[in-house]
């Protein structure tokens, strides 16, 4: 068993040695803990918890009499023992159902998931200028609401070298487009101006991308006519110039992307502008969206744990294509969701239901 063999645990297994009174140092007024332990998958849980704070006093919270149980069931005891030691799965299922029928930690956790993430759809609904905001920017919020369960439930994953890579090369793609945007303003003072002076133009591209066709082709045959290790090799070797030469091509059109063959007029230039200020947006918009979530799983939530008629809804509501919600794969698989109206809410009866 590998959860066994890392040491993993859960409500019912947690040990004296996951939780740490008072982990500042901030005197006897402290009503923090520091909860340590390897979950469900082996995912790392860190979590400071201020049980005296309003998040969990106000309106008849109990969150200081939470913390005073837990000191009560750790006294006296050694690091290795059992915080609650008279707790077993089966008798936490059998309270749970005797406060709701149907009701385990499985389903509590499912409960949750979708509850929280309806809270958080419907708090942003609310606020001012959502109806504003562009289908794009919609889908962010989603994610930003997403990213709040996958918290919740410690759906984590590590950062990949590859994540690194693309969130630093779309941040110098960004800069590019920055930087080209200060240089249309100024040619737009330029020509607006009735200056004729010169003004940077687009570089002939075009004997750049014939050698890169004629290398990608010329790999392509050698790829195909290989067939002694020699031959493999040489065919490796020219795919990959072929690719050096490909990047090389899209580099170049990037960076002139904002530039003309012929000199422009003062509304072209106004409106690559505005082009521009979109671009730019919609990239800050992407890596911010990128570096939030590096390191949350939100498939695991949304795959297993919220019910999928919330994200439905949220999407009938805003008119939001679902495919930027749900993968093909997942409509496949919550093909039954896709029915309910714009209005249908997540409760504790739905939950009753599976």
């Amino acid at each position: 068993d590998t959860d066994e063999e890392a040491d993993t645990v859960g409500c019912c297994s947690l040990r004296v040695e996951h939780l740490k009174f008072d982990p500042n140092n901030e005197g006897e007024d402290s009503k923090e803990i520091e909860l340590e332990f390897l979950g469900k998958d082996s995912m790392l849980f860190k979590q400071t918890i201020d049980f005296g704070s309003a998040l969990y006093t106000e309106n008849n919270g109990m969150g200081e009499q939470v913390y005073d149980n837990f000191k009560r069931f750790c006294q006296k005891k050694k690091q290795s023992d059992d915080v609650f030691s008279d707790l077993t799965p089966t008798s936490l299922n059998t309270h749970l159902k005797g406060i709701m029928e149907g009701l385990t930690a499985k389903v509590f956790r499912t409960y949750n998931a979708s509850k929280t993430l309806q809270d958080e759809l419907m708090k942003t609904e609310k606020t001012a200028g959502w109806s504003g905001l562009t289908p794009a920017e919609m889908v962010v919020e989603y994610n930003n609401a997403n990213r709040e369960v996958a918290i919740l439930c410690n759906h984590q994953r590590s950062v990949s070298k590859a994540q690194e890579a693309t969130l630093g090369s779309l941040g110098t793609k960004l800069e590019t487009l920055k930087e080209q945007k200060k240089i249309l303003k100024k040619i737009l003072k330029r020509v607006a101006s009735g200056d004729d002076g010169k003004i940077p133009l687009k570089n002939d591209t075009t004997k750049m991308v014939e050698s890169m066709n004629k290398a990608m082709e010329k790999a392509k045959n050698k790829k195909e006519k290989a067939k002694t290790k020699e031959e493999k090799i040489a065919a490796t070797e020219a795919d990959e110039k072929a690719k050096v030469l490909k990047k090389q091509v899209a580099e170049a059109k990037f960076n002139e992307m904002h530039l003309w063959a012929s000199r422009p007029n003062k509304d072209q230039v106004i409106k690559r502008i505005q082009m521009w200020t979109e671009k730019i947006k919609k990239m800050e918009m992407n890596i911010k969206h990128k570096d939030d979530n590096k390191e949350v799983s939100l498939g695991t939530s949304k795959l297993n744990y919220m019910d999928p008629r919330i994200s439905v809804a949220f999407c009938k509501r805003n008119e939001v294509p679902i495919e930027k919600i749900f993968s093909k794969t997942m409509r496949d698989k919550f093909n039954w969701a896709m029915a309910v109206p714009p209005d249908w809410q997540f409760n504790e009866k739905i939950a009753k239901q599976g």
